[in-house]
């Protein structure tokens, strides 16, 4: 499939062969919203923390739920043909988190995916694990479909696929989905939370963290493993990124995460783009142009 990128940190452009027309989308990731009521009384004991440690972040002091509003209303105005939001942008998932989330995208003018962050899921009371991912999906029904694990939207001869990695992992269930999906004419674009492994992404990758905090990443010590618990690479997990390096009309990867904006070539018609946490201010415009 024959693509052109162009971008910056903020806007990426790519001309496709054969699209039938301009879209535009935004990417929105890692806004770090900490709310919560009465409906999680656990959660009461750190929001208003996990609420001035994010604000303390943010340009000017903005809380980070005022910045999601903007960047949701930025779709708005630019009356987006789809967004795409890719986790982390509720800090843990409380109902009143939640109900926030719900309000802003069901608002949006055009169509929207919401992928699941290695925080939406996650209360800091509860162990970090994949059982407690599964036990809290049922509460993000409302925003996502039909399940937060894995999702699809064509939009006018484009096809947005969203992933849930945020275990950094993708189970055999998701490897499977990823190739029917893929196994289609329509030039598509993936969402997901956490970045795969790019060479070039690695080293800036372990300068801000000290760990390859990314998925199918080498360089893993037992003592970072365990500090950010995170197991050996399942075969699926690896079959997922061979997927995707080698899928022809894959034209893109959308991801946050690592809380700086990066891109990175996977193949020869694909970019991975991660794009500024929503905590900064940061949003990406997507334009899908006809390549002429």
């Amino acid at each position: 499939m024959r693509t052109r990128h162009s971008h910056t940190d903020d806007q990426t452009t790519i001309a496709i062969a054969d699209l039938p027309r301009t879209l535009t989308l935004l990417h929105i990731t890692d806004s770090h919203v900490a709310l919560a009521d009465d409906r999680d009384p656990d959660a009461l004991a750190y929001v208003a923390a996990d609420q001035a440690r994010f604000a303390e972040r943010t340009p000017g002091n903005v809380p980070a739920a005022q910045l999601l509003q903007r960047a949701l209303q930025h779709a708005r105005d630019l009356d987006a043909d789809g967004t795409a939001l890719t986790g982390d942008i509720i800090h843990y998932p409380s109902h009143a988190g939640i109900d926030f989330v719900a309000d802003g995208v069901h608002s949006l003018p055009g169509q929207y995916l919401y992928t699941m962050g290695n925080h939406d899921w996650y209360f800091p009371h509860l162990d970090w694990n994949d059982d407690t991912r599964q036990a809290h999906y049922s509460r993000f029904a409302g925003v996502t479909a039909p399940s937060p694990a894995a999702q699809t939207l064509d939009l006018d001869g484009v096809r947005l696929l969203a992933i849930d990695n945020s275990n950094y992992h993708m189970s055999p269930d998701q490897l499977s989905y990823l190739h029917r999906q893929l196994n289609t004419p329509l030039p598509c674009l993936l969402f997901v939370h956490i970045p795969i492994a790019v060479p070039t992404l690695m080293p800036d990758v372990c300068a801000v963290w000290q760990d390859p905090i990314v998925m199918a990443a080498t360089g893993w010590t037992a003592a970072g493993r365990e500090k950010w618990r995170i197991r050996e690479d399942d075969e699926s997990t690896l079959a997922a990124r061979d997927l995707l390096a080698r899928a022809e009309n894959l034209v893109a990867i959308f991801c946050g995460h690592v809380h700086f904006p990066h891109a990175d070539q996977v193949s020869p018609t694909c970019y991975q783009y991660i794009t500024r946490p929503c905590f900064e201010g940061g949003y990406r415009e997507i334009r899908l142009e006809p390549l002429s």
